[in-house]
């Protein structure tokens, strides 16, 4: 038993950005087996159910369709039946006493891809590519709107993440704010140059690039890696290699190393883990720009969904992270996909 504590973790971590800190506490699983996902996925809709199978047949309104023909379709974007912002009744606050309340304006968007059956590990990385070219395009459209402060780019996979149709698909949503997130993350970058002349994630990739203790994957214009004081165990985050602040202002011939690095971190997760729910999602500066946010480092984040938050983390705001980020990314290092 002795032996066993002894290879132990127990450390505070900060994050350099927004100086949250983790908990590194190893104690509670020894093995990355054990973090393999035993979670139910969203129950799979037999095709001729499928509300996203044939899109316009069950109610969805087409924005666009990526692909030879409407039959023979890659990619299709539809108007969220049920979304969650809308209208561009954005410019009015009302407050009662000290409350303030507005109108949730905005646009909500669907992004569908075509196989019923695979989920965005499995596809071949060209696919993944014509995805992420679909996100920068319809990013580039959305911000266009009158009520877009900020343009949000997300995936949901499994029951856990959230998703509730278990058709393939992603999420653009513009919104007439700035979420708390992005908010901290920006923040947290601006401190950090302005108290040392530099980006704090090129710091962090020159570091990490140079130990490569938590390096999962590279090519020559992305690194995938496991963050050195994470939120979620086994989280990924893929950066690029070069300081570009703007995801949408990425060149399509680079944005084909970022969808690499994409499949190539979501196929680790997904044969390494068996298949767990995850979430991912693209920080990048606001679309509403008053003012250069060069100081920035555009960024996706992937959390596996492994783990349920108890009191302490409910209480407190805190993370623990039940293994440790250097052996998270030996072992999806070695996962073979």
């Amino acid at each position: 038993m002795k032996n066993e504590r002894s290879k132990e973790t127990l450390e505070l971590r900060q994050d350099p950005i927004t100086r949250e800190w983790v908990i590194i506490s190893t104690g509670r699983a020894q093995r990355p087996e054990s973090f393999k996902s035993h979670h139910m996925a969203a129950s799979e809709t037999p095709i001729n159910l499928c509300p996203f199978e044939n899109p316009q047949e069950h109610g969805n309104t087409v924005v666009k369709t990526y692909g030879v023909s409407d039959h023979d379709w890659a990619v299709k974007v539809v108007k969220n039946k049920f979304p969650i912002v809308s209208g561009q009744n954005c410019g009015f606050e009302k407050r009662i006493g000290p409350y303030a309340s507005n109108e949730a304006a905005g646009q909500h968007e669907v992004v569908i891809f075509k196989d019923h059956h695979k989920s965005l590990a499995q596809l071949e990385t060209a696919d993944v590519g014509r995805i992420v070219a679909v996100f920068k395009e319809r990013y580039l459209e959305l911000a266009k709107m009158p009520c877009a402060n900020y343009v949000l780019i997300f995936f949901n996979h499994g029951r856990e993440a959230g998703a509730s149709i278990s058709h393939p698909h992603a999420q653009i949503m513009a919104l007439s704010f700035v979420p708390a997130d992005i908010r901290r993350s920006l923040d947290g970058s601006k401190r950090y140059y302005s108290e040392r002349g530099r980006c704090a994630n090129c710091d962090m990739l020159s570091w990490e690039l140079k130990e490569k203790k938590r390096l999962v994957f590279e090519n020559d214009y992305f690194a995938a890696l496991v963050p050195y004081a994470p939120k979620f165990s086994y989280e990924i985050r893929i950066f690029p290699k070069k300081h570009w602040p703007y995801f949408e202002e990425t060149e399509d011939v680079k944005l084909k190393d970022f969808a690499e690095a994409l499949k190539v971190s979501l196929a680790k997760i997904y044969n390494g883990l068996n298949n767990p729910a995850y979430n991912f999602f693209i920080h990048t500066p606001p679309a509403e720009r008053d003012h250069e946010y060069d100081y920035y480092h555009w960024h996706l984040k992937i959390n596996p969904r492994l783990a349920v938050w108890g009191g302490f983390e409910l209480g407190t705001g805190s993370d623990v992270i039940d293994v440790d980020p250097d052996e998270a990314a030996k072992f999806l290092r070695s996962v073979k996909i």
